[in-house]
């Protein structure tokens, strides 16, 4: 009887120290929050949820990173969705430097978005 008391200790601590959690930290990335006349308003590492149930104000008011990005390509800019996870690299120049437009957020020509799936 000792044995399995013993024994269901260790595997609870094994099981506590390892890491085992019924609410795993929301994995976070960069999420489309809104779009409006070819450009997607993107948020910085947040959680899928935040970018479903935050509002803007929220955001601004908790100093997370946004950028507008115009999207050129129109099919691609009716593809996006408001909550879907991206990957933008700004479109550069020869040098590879790009432009950023120095407006409140800040707006950049998207080069290349990748559409990522969320973890």
């Amino acid at each position: 009887m000792r044995r399995l008391v013993l024994g269901a200790a260790l595997v609870l601590a094994l099981c506590v120290f390892s890491g085992c959690s019924a609410s795993p930290e929301a994995k976070k990335g960069d999420y489309i929050i809104s779009k409006e006349d070819q450009r997607i308003l993107v948020a910085k590492n947040i959680s899928k949820k935040d970018s479903e149930s935050k509002t803007f104000a929220d955001f601004r008011k908790n100093n997370i990173e946004l950028i507008n990005y115009i999207v050129e390509d129109t099919q691609l800019y009716n593809e996006l969705r408001v909550g879907e996870k991206v990957n933008v690299t700004p479109n550069t120049n020869d040098k590879g430097e790009y432009v950023v437009m120095q407006s409140d957020p800040p707006q950049i020509i998207a080069g290349q978005i990748e559409r990522l799936k969320d973890d």
